[in-house]
């Protein structure tokens, strides 16, 4: 079988979410073409097709590419080109606007697929026809910021989607619901498939249950308004009246990191709380053998793949109530779940866990690793996936 994946970019090598999917699919013996909005540099197992810039002003270089590719796409893939037109007229787009569908999709049109699948739902938008136009099935990818977010500001966006989607995966009970109450039709084929990790990559933390007098509280991920670091920050400072000693490291970088660092200043936190930035994955899994506490303060959240990985190492979770979080964390088996957006509520549980025994911790702690370790591999994504791909 020949699948197309729609990508914003190749992925890199820590985006093992994608990578393992490719890999597992190349190994079932389908050909896989990765479609990217962005050239890449480098050569990889799989056949790569970028998209032809599109410039955000008219000018006569956008424009002289624009009538070479659309020419070219149509000696090419004569059929396949006036299909899509039809149908993007059909949907009430004029002909120049039809055009501009051709153009923004050309590297597509040629790909000769079975089935094309887009990583994420909001880049199927403008390229809704495209599966139709070359005869393939179509399948999409459900993420939190597709389902939670986009629809806020774009009410209706994947009104079109949904009447032409074959099958659809989603990375949580929750999005398949919410993708629900949008429109999607309860007749359209899903599958659940979370995210995954290689197991023989987190090694179980030394002295597992057991904390530093110091307690060392982590969180991973992008300093983004929805992970909600104003919560944590404001949990820290709470327990810093407490006289609790504490280091709290927050890793990633992101368009909030003035206000945060204005946050932890304001809350007198300078010498407790430490913006790391951007880590490599190696640096990530030092960071979490040395930590005891591993803190997801999110406001909403697809599943997350830092608290499995911390899960695996063996660190205390805690984990607000967001709905992907809730599958991800078992209270009080794998860890703790909390009020979303309530400081006082993190810093209780945080206070609990630590005046916790050592074997309450620890078998918490082991709880978490042997479910990742049962549930949650790199494996079990891979069959899933070759399933979800040919049924």
């Amino acid at each position: 079988m020949r699948i197309g994946i729609v990508l914003p970019e190749v992925p890199g090598y820590s985006e093992t979410f994608f990578n393992s999917k490719i890999k597992g699919l190349q190994e079932s013996g389908h050909y896989i073409i990765v479609f990217s909005n962005k050239k890449a540099r480098n050569k990889f197992s799989y056949e790569v097709k970028s998209s032809y810039p599109v410039f955000e002003k008219k000018s006569f270089k956008q424009s002289g590419l624009f009538a070479v590719v659309l020419i070219k796409t149509f000696i090419k893939n004569p059929a396949i080109t006036v299909n899509l037109i039809r149908l993007e007229s059909k949907t009430g787009k004029s002909f120049s606007e039809s055009l501009k569908s051709v153009y923004i999709n050309s590297h597509i049109l040629s790909g000769k697929l079975d089935r094309i699948h887009f990583g994420f739902t909001t880049m199927i938008l403008k390229r809704e026809n495209v599966a139709k136009a070359i005869g393939a099935k179509m399948s999409i990818s459900f993420r939190g910021y597709d389902i939670n977010v986009f629809p806020l500001k774009n009410k209706d966006c994947y009104k079109n989607l949904w009447r032409k989607v074959d099958k659809v995966h989603t990375i949580s009970d929750y999005l398949y619901r919410k993708a629900l109450s949008l429109g999607l039709p309860k007749e359209v084929e899903f599958q659940k498939i979370t995210p995954a990790i290689d197991i023989s990559s987190f090694k179980v933390k030394d002295e597992i249950g057991k904390i530093n007098k110091k307690i060392k509280i982590l969180t991973v991920g992008r300093l983004n308004w929805i992970k909600d670091y104003e919560t944590s920050i404001s949990a820290m400072k709470i327990l810093n009246e407490r006289g609790i000693d504490f280091t709290y490291n927050i890793i990633g970088e992101g368009a909030e990191l003035e206000r945060l660092t204005f946050a932890v200043y304001q809350s007198g936190l300078q010498d407790k709380v430490n913006f790391l930035g951007k880590k490599e994955h190696k640096e990530i899994n030092e960071y979490m053998r040395e930590s005891d506490i591993y803190l997801q303060p999110s406001m909403q959240e697809g599943f997350c793949v830092s608290v499995l990985e911390a899960q695996a190492t063996g660190l205390q979770c805690i984990v607000s109530d967001a709905e992907g979080l809730k599958e991800n964390v078992i209270d009080g088996v794998t860890g703790w779940v909390v009020k979303r957006r309530s400081p006082e509520k993190f810093a209780e549980k945080i206070t609990e866990v630590i005046n916790l025994p050592d074997h309450k911790r620890k078998e918490t702690a082991m709880n978490a690793r042997k479910r990742v370790e049962t549930e949650f591999t790199i494996e079990g994504q891979k069959k899933k996936f070759n399933k979800f791909f040919t049924e």
